[in-house]
């Protein structure tokens, strides 16, 4: 499987680097990737990496919650396709709770009882900020600065000190990775 993981990840770059104009990778403490991709129809998109040595990957019904600092989070939604089969429910939830001198995250079930309707009408809006993002079992890309990306996305990231991503993985383990987003890097995809 780590073998697998490699060729991927070489193959993804391989991918990119024809779209791409310029790349920084990152990585966290946990083994995780992080690639800020500069396209050459200048947006700019993101892709997050599951590389530790554990042969897991996302899974597919639980949603990646992603924060750059103290901004709010944002679920990076699946892309919903007319035609394909209905996912399974949601397990997780992610709770962000914001006080002044701290902010922390908590990981909880999500209560059964809670109709679907809520989440058709988006009963999270006031606590996530959502975007359309491509998912696939190891690897997420996201727009950062495009087209589909939330207005304030790009400044964030310039500005930013840490990018923290949290999900499950489909042996149902909760993580978090974060990255230090180094700003001379990321400065340089603006330049070129």
């Amino acid at each position: 499987m780590m073998k697998f993981k490699i060729m991927m990840i070489l193959w993804l770059s391989c991918i990119l680097s024809v779209q791409a104009n310029e790349s920084i990778t990152l990585s966290s403490e946990t083994g995780d990737t992080l690639m800020i991709h500069r396209l050459k129809n200048g947006e700019i998109w993101g892709s997050f990496l599951i590389t530790d040595q554990v042969a897991d990957s996302f899974a597919e019904n639980e949603l990646i919650v992603m924060q750059v600092d103290q901004h709010q989070p944002i679920k990076l939604d699946h892309q919903k396709l007319c035609g394909s089969p209905a996912r399974e429910a949601q397990k997780v939830s992610y709770s962000f709770q914001s006080e002044p001198e701290q902010a922390q995250w908590q990981f909880s079930r999500v209560a059964e009882s809670q109709p679907n309707i809520l989440k058709l009408t988006g009963w999270d809006k006031e606590t996530y900020q959502h975007m359309k993002s491509d998912r696939r079992p190891e690897l997420v890309d996201f727009p950062i600065q495009a087209n589909l990306a939330l207005v304030d996305l790009w400044q964030q990231f310039q500005q930013g000190k840490s990018l923290v991503f949290r999900y499950v993985t489909d042996a149902g383990e909760s993580r978090q990775a974060v990255f230090e987003l180094p700003p001379e890097k990321i400065h340089q995809l603006i330049e070129k």
